[in-house]
């Protein structure tokens, strides 16, 4: 079985809205903490509870999944429009692994518990599904 580093660099993003090219954001889940597979309803609980954290500040947001290629495995996850920084502070906060980061419509795989250097990952349109 691949590790979660390799796991999280095959990945697609299920959308029902189109993201603007300019736009740099990060894509944070909160499920899972330090990668270990935890309870739906845990999952679902930590989610609301980043969502009104969220929705505590001026910052942007939107729901997004992040899902294996095979669509086999989705993740409740959230587009944050914030700094790099700050993403990678809400990820240590909630105890994720690593964060997607957009910027100029490059996706970027950013560690954050696990070791490792940030992986350019390609074009971000070209992982995005949009649903409808």
């Amino acid at each position: 079985m691949m590790d979660l580093w390799q796991l999280n660099q095959n990945v697609v993003f299920i959308s029902y809205q189109p993201f603007a090219a300019e736009n740099s954001f990060s894509i944070i889940s909160v499920a899972n903490p330090a990668g270990k597979l935890a309870e739906p309803g845990l999952n679902h609980c930590r989610n609301m509870a980043f969502a009104a954290c969220l929705h505590d500040t001026s910052l942007r947001y939107r729901q997004i999944i992040g899902a294996s290629v095979d669509l086999t495995f989705q993740e409740a996850s959230w587009a944050v429009f914030c700094s790099r920084a700050q993403a990678l502070q809400y990820a240590l906060a909630w105890q994720q692994n690593a964060i997607y980061w957009v910027e100029q419509g490059e996706l970027w795989l950013l560690p954050v518990l696990l070791q490792g250097e940030p992986i350019a990952l390609g074009q971000f349109e070209q992982r995005l599904i949009l649903a409808s």
